[in-house]
C-alpha cells in the first residue's frame, strides 16, 4: 500500500480544467466580441501657449495617447491626439523714405501669407485714416510716431497672432546747392572756393556731423564749414569732381560741379588796334607754358619782332620804332609746357592790324 501524498492542489487541477472548459462557450456567448475603439484628435497650438489636455500640459507637438475604459465591454476607447505647434509669424515692417518730391514714409507689410493688415499708431496719426487694412500704407507723421501691424489668430489655414512695430521720426527735406569759384583752374591759379547755398540743411553736432560733407574726386574732406578752400593738384586729372552731400535728421541731397583743368592754354587776338583806349597791343595769354616764343612777320616775310617772353608784347611798330601800316600780319610760335618740359611745340595764325 502506497502511503506517499501528493503534493497540494496537484490532483484538483483537471477539475479546474475541466469547469473551465464547460464554462467558456457559455461566457463566449453571453458576450459580444469588440475591439478596441481609435478616437484620432488633431489639435494645433501657437508657439508658446499651452493645452490641457486630460490632466496634462501640452506644450510640445507630438502624438499622445490617451485610454477611457468601456464599462459595457470588456474594450476601451484609445485617444490618439496629434498636436501641431504653429510658430509666431516673423512680421517686418519696412520703411521706405520719400524726401523729394513726395515728403512721406511707405510702410510694408513683410509677411506675404497675412490676408488681413491692422494698422494702429500712437500717437494718433490722421494720414493713416483708410488705410487701416492695406498691406502698403503711405504716412507723414508731424511728430515721432509708433506705428503697429497687428495679425489676428486664425483657423483655416492656421495662423498664430504676431504684432510688429517701428517708429519713424517726421521728415525734414533738403535740396542741394553749392556755387563755386572760379569756373575753371590753371597752374596759375589752382585755388577752388565753394560755398553751400543748400535749402533746409540742419547741423547735428551730437551725431558728429555739420550738415555737409564735401567730396573732391570721390575722396571725403576733413572740412565741413558752410565755405571750405580747395587748392588743385596735377595729379587730379583733367576735371575736378566737386561734391557735396546737404543732411538733415532724415533726409539726404547730392550738387555737384565738375571743374575743369585748363593744363595748357594759349591766346592770341586776332585782330587789334594801335593807340585805341583798349584791345591796343597783342600780348599772348598762356596758361601752362613754361617757355614761349613768338615772331611776327608782315607779308613779305619780313621779321617785324621777336618776343621772347609771356609778358612781352606788340604794339604795332616795327623794330626801329616806326609805326606798322595797317594789313594782315603773320605769326609763328614755339613754346614747352609743364606737361612736356623737354619737348617744342608750335603754331601759327595771323593778326589783323587796324589803324
Amino acid at each position: 500500500m502506497n502511503t506517499s501524498q501528493s503534493p497540494p492542489g496537484r490532483n484538483s487541477f483537471p477539475l479546474i480544467l475541466i469547469i473551465l472548459c464547460l464554462l467558456t462557450p457559455a461566457t463566449h456567448q453571453a458576450q459580444r466580441p469588440c475591439q478596441d475603439t481609435l478616437v484620432r484628435i488633431f489639435d494645433t497650438i501657437c508657439e508658446g501657449d499651452t493645452l490641457h489636455y486630460r490632466g496634462r500640459i501640452l506644450d510640445h507637438p507630438g502624438l499622445f495617447f490617451d485610454t477611457i475604459p468601456r464599462t459595457d465591454t470588456i474594450c476601451d476607447s484609445i485617444i490618439i491626439l496629434k498636436l501641431s505647434v504653429l510658430t509666431s509669424p516673423g512680421i517686418n515692417i519696412y520703411p521706405i523714405k520719400h524726401c523729394t518730391p513726395i515728403i512721406a514714409y511707405d510702410l510694408l507689410g513683410g509677411y506675404p501669407q497675412i490676408t488681413y493688415y491692422r494698422w494702429s499708431s500712437e500717437p494718433f496719426d490722421s494720414t493713416l485714416i483708410g488705410q487701416e487694412h492695406l498691406s502698403r500704407v503711405r504716412v507723414n507723421p508731424r511728430q515721432p510716431t509708433t506705428y503697429t501691424l497687428r495679425l489676428d489668430y486664425r483657423e483655416d489655414p492656421p495662423q498664430c497672432p504676431g504684432t510688429a512695430t517701428i517708429e519713424v521720426i517726421p521728415i525734414e527735406p533738403v535740396t542741394a546747392a553749392m556755387h563755386v569759384t572760379p569756373d575753371e583752374i590753371t597752374y596759375d591759379n589752382m585755388h577752388i572756393i565753394a560755398e553751400d547755398f543748400s535749402t533746409g540743411t540742419r547741423e547735428n553736432h551730437w551725431g558728429g556731423w555739420a550738415g555737409r560733407h564735401w567730396y573732391i574726386n570721390g575722396e571725403r574732406q576733413p572740412q565741413n564749414g558752410e565755405w571750405v578752400e580747395f587748392y588743385g593738384d596735377p595729379s587730379w586729372g583733367d576735371t575736378v569732381h566737386l561734391m557735396m552731400e546737404a543732411y538733415t535728421p532724415t533726409c539726404l541731397d547730392t550738387a555737384y560741379r565738375d571743374i575743369p583743368f585748363r593744363r595748357v592754354a594759349i591766346y592770341i587776338p586776332n585782330v587789334f588796334t594801335p593807340g585805341a583806349e583798349t584791345n591796343n597791343t597783342i600780348q599772348p595769354l598762356t596758361t601752362g607754358v613754361t617757355d614761349f616764343q613768338m615772331w611776327i612777320y608782315d607779308r613779305q616775310g619780313t621779321l617785324i619782332i621777336h618776343l621772347d617772353d609771356r609778358q612781352q608784347s606788340w604794339d604795332g611798330t616795327a623794330a626801329n620804332g616806326h609805326p606798322c601800316p595797317q594789313g594782315t600780319y603773320t605769326y609763328y610760335y614755339r613754346y614747352r609746357d609743364a606737361i612736356t618740359p623737354t619737348g617744342d611745340k608750335s603754331a601759327t595764325g595771323t593778326i589783323t592790324l587796324l589803324r
